[in-house]
Formats: C-alpha cells, sequence, structure tokens
C-alpha cells in the first residue's frame, strides 16, 4: 500500500485526474520517492499516453498557473503555481517515453525515481525495478544500461541524490557515470546550469564537491568553460587543492552549530549583526532565484578549475575578469548580473591579492568598493578561505580582509560612501563653469576629500572645489 497524501496533494490529483477525461495519468519519479520518505512532493510529474500539454493547458485554466512548453517533441508541458512565492509548485506533463508505462520507467535515471502512482488508485504503488527496496536501503541504482548516456546530466542529478538522501553506491557506477559525465557537452548550457545549480543548494555540499571530483564533472566543467582538455591522468592533485578550499567556504556559507542552532560564524566579521547582515546579502537571489552563496561556491570551484591555477600548465597562466565572465556566460547561460557578478569577485580578489603587498590607507579601501561594491566581500572570503588552506597560488592578509568587513559594516558614511554634499548643478552655478567631464572629476575629488576627513561640509566642499580650479588656470 502507498501512504495516503495530504489533503491538499490529494485534492490536487483528483483535479488532475478529472481533467484528463478519461485518460490514464500517472504520477511518477521524485514525488513518489518523496512520498515514500514521508517528505514533502514539491514538484510533480505526470506521464500519460498522449495529451500531456493538453492536459497541461487545462490544468492552468483551472488553477491560474504560468504555463509553457517545454519540449514539443516529448509533447512536455509545465505549469507553475503560485510562481515566485515561497510555496511554488512545479507541475510537469510528459508523455510516455516509449509505448506505456512500464518503458517510460525502465527509461528514467534511477530505480529510486522509477516508481509510479496511478491517478485511478492512488493507494497503489507501481514498482517495477524495486525502487522501493533500494530506497529502503539508501543504495542509488541505474534503471538500464542507457538510464546515463542518454542524457547525461543525470550524472549531477545522481550527485544530488547521493547527497541529498545519503545514499551508498556500488563501484560499478563510478565507471559508468565518468563515461556519460563526458558527453554532457551536447546538453543546453541552460540545462547543464540549472542541475549544476540545484547540485549547489544541497545542504551537504562537502560530498558533493567530493562526488564531482570522484564522477569526472570537475574535468568536464573545465572542458566545457575553458576549453581546457582534461588531461590523463586526472587531475586528482588539483582536485585535493579545489576540495579543501570548496570545504571551508562551505563551511563558513552554511554550516550550522548542531548544539547551538546558529551559524559558527566568519573569523573576519567581528559580531553577530555583522554576520547576519552579511548571510543575508548572500541569501538574495541575483537572477533566476539563484542565490549569491551559491554562485559564490560556483565562482570558487570555476576560478580553481582555471588554467591560472593549474600548476601543470604554464606557471603564469593569464587570467582577465572580463574573459573569465564571458566564458561562463557561453558555457552555462548565465544572465548579464551573473556575468557582472563573476567578473567582480574574481577581480576584487586578484586586488586583494596586490593590496596585500602594501600598506592600505581609507582611499584604498574607498577605491576597491567604488569599483567592487558589496561583490567585494565576497571577494574577501574567498581570499580567506585561500589564505587558511595554504592554497600558495596568491599571498593574502587576513588582516587587510577583515579590514574590509570591518570597513563596510562600520564606515558606510566615512569611507564606503560618503554623503554627497554637493552636485553637478551647484558646482557649475558656483564656479561659473559649464557641463563636462570636468564636473565629475570635481566631484570625485571632494568624495575622496570626505574620505580622508579633510571636508565635512557643503561650504568646505565648495572652497575646495575653487581651489582645484584656481590650480588649473
Amino acid at each position: 500500500m502507498f501512504p495516503q497524501p495530504d489533503s491538499e496533494l490529494l485534492q490536487l490529483l483528483e483535479v488532475v485526474r478529472e481533467l484528463a477525461d478519461g485518460k490514464k495519468v500517472y504520477l511518477v519519479g521524485g514525488a513518489i520517492r518523496d512520498l515514500l520518505l514521508g517528505l514533502p512532493a514539491k514538484d510533480l510529474d505526470f506521464v500519460m499516453p498522449e495529451g500531456s500539454i493538453e492536459l497541461a493547458r487545462a490544468v492552468s485554466r483551472r488553477l491560474g498557473g504560468v504555463r509553457y512548453t517545454l519540449d514539443d517533441l516529448r509533447h512536455s508541458g509545465r505549469v507553475i503555481l503560485r510562481h515566485g512565492e515561497k510555496n511554488e509548485q512545479v507541475l510537469d506533463f510528459t508523455s510516455f517515453i516509449g509505448r506505456n508505462l512500464e518503458q517510460d520507467l525502465r527509461q528514467r535515471d534511477f530505480t529510486i525515481n522509477a516508481m509510479a502512482l496511478d491517478l485511478d488508485h492512488p493507494d497503489q504503488l507501481i514498482d517495477l525495478l524495486g525502487g522501493e527496496a533500494d530506497l529502503r536501503m539508501r543504495k542509488l541504482r541505474i534503471c538500464g544500461p542507457e538510464s546515463l548516456t542518454s542524457d547525461p546530466l543525470r550524472v549531477l542529478r545522481g550527485v544530488r541524490l547521493i547527497s541529498s538522501y545519503n545514499l551508498v553506491f556500488e563501484t560499478q557506477i563510478v565507471a559508468e557515470m565518468r563515461v556519460a559525465i563526458k558527453k554532457v557537452g551536447a546538453v543546453s548550457g541552460e540545462r547543464i546550469r540549472d542541475e549544476l545549480m540545484k547540485c549547489l543548494r544541497v545542504p551537504n555540499f562537502e560530498r558533493t564537491a567530493v562526488l564531482f571530483g570522484l564522477f569526472g564533472v570537475y574535468d568536464q566543467l573545465r572542458l566545457l568553460v575553458f576549453g581546457v582538455d582534461p588531461i590523463e591522468p586526472e587531475l586528482l592533485e588539483t582536485d585535493r587543492r579545489l576540495l579543501a578550499v570548496l570545504e571551508r567556504l562551505a563551511f563558513y556559507l552554511f554550516a550550522v552549530d548542531p548544539e547551538e542552532g546558529r551559524q559558527p560564524g566568519i573569523p573576519i566579521i567581528s559580531t553577530n549583526s555583522q554576520l547576519k547582515a552579511y548571510l543575508d546579502l548572500l541569501d538574495e537571489p541575483l537572477q533566476g532565484g539563484r542565490r549569491r552563496s551559491h554562485l559564490l561556491l560556483l565562482c570558487s570551484i570555476l576560478l580553481h578549475l582555471h588554467p591560472l591555477f593549474d600548476r601543470e600548465l604554464k606557471e603564469e597562466a593569464s587570467f582577465s575578469p572580463d574573459v573569465f565572465a564571458e566564458q561562463i556566460t557561453r558555457g552555462l547561460l548565465i544572465g548579464h548580473k551573473e556575468e557582472m557578478y563573476f567578473k567582480a569577485v574574481s577581480s576584487g580578489f586578484l586586488r586583494i591579492a596586490e593590496l596585500s603587498k602594501q600598506e592600505l590607507g581609507k582611499l584604498d579601501y574607498y577605491r576597491f568598493f567604488r569599483e567592487f561594491g558589496s561583490y567585494g566581500l565576497d571577494s574577501a572570503l574567498m581570499a580567506l578561505v585561500e589564505e587558511e588552506v595554504r592554497e600558495g597560488k596568491f599571498n593574502f592578509r587576513t588582516s587587510i580582509c577583515e579590514s574590509i568587513f570591518s570597513v563596510w559594516f562600520d564606515e558606510q558614511n566615512k569611507t564606503v560612501n560618503p554623503p554627497s554634499l554637493v552636485d553637478g548643478m551647484l558646482l557649475q552655478r558656483e564656479l561659473q563653469i559649464g557641463p563636462g567631464a570636468e564636473i565629475g572629476f570635481l566631484l570625485e575629488a571632494i568624495r575622496q576629500q570626505q574620505v580622508l576627513g579633510r571636508v565635512n561640509t557643503t561650504a568646505e566642499a565648495l572652497d575646495f572645489a575653487r581651489e582645484s580650479m584656481k590650480g588649473k588656470k
């Protein structure tokens, strides 16, 4: 017997069954797995012999969701209920792969995802491949010989399942995963990006990072984004360095003390209120619902996969933050805001390495935040991690990373973003000059004088501007 779904889900299933108008419809995949585990079934996948797009249209009309077609060839449609809200729910409707339900289930990825529920009999589990037994044993098993090669992204899905549910797997799966992932270049960058981000959102990221190396994901990301062929034998030393960095970074981003129920802390952030403020920044979606904390993880991964960090290649491989961001954009089809994020964080990271070689004053921090804004905090966190794990490619001064955070939180109005004392119109009127680049230079010079504490009022700003103009005559 299948466990009784809650009343809300039963009601939704009844609506789908009713709108199918006599056609057989089955709930399949991850929803069945999660219900067996006593977890809420957030996203629902439905399969049927035919008419899936028409059913999606009918469900959207009845429930008021956003609808669009995913794949005309497979007659696949999606309905999103409560779009953009915290309780958003995704319903996918697809025609059978093959002639019937059995063929469809046998062509799925893993047995724990290959169970079904007939909406006409929602109390009876359809389990042709032993998925329920595998789920009880917490075991990942492939449905068939072509389950992975037919869609290489299933390797990433396997990583996510293993990490999410603490699954075990047989040694043979490793070889099959490594073969399949080599075909991921044939998959659209958008699909790779979405599945990759799902992996980064798994709480047990340390295991995810290890599995990426074990299954050859890092090598293929390196090839996909930077066009660098994997070197045989596999870059195990690179993987070990990367794992050390990712483990520490993930700890700072996501670790929660099980006894205290709170974030353990980041050493260069001095107070709990500042830590909370920074974590709130990281929790904000930057684009497409993708959060800054997960983009920071991805930035660290890709930065270390770049030839810049590969000691097996040229010791001084060139690196351009602009090119780095463009390569990620092409490879993973990220949005413009995300491209600007990767450019800023990687550039800020390199800037901190340069600043670590000198003594800094207030203007150095002002110029740093003028260029990178709050993204400079993410650069500083990456630099801290680099110094802690002794990666060795760059040398960072922890004190500078700490100062970057303290200046951001304690000196917003003094150093980061001093209040405007004058504007361009006032300067034109008081100095009897016309619009042009000179106005911009004066405004910036006044801001720098504010940072240094030499200008504090509008009158002092105008006096400084007049003196500056005298020097040019």
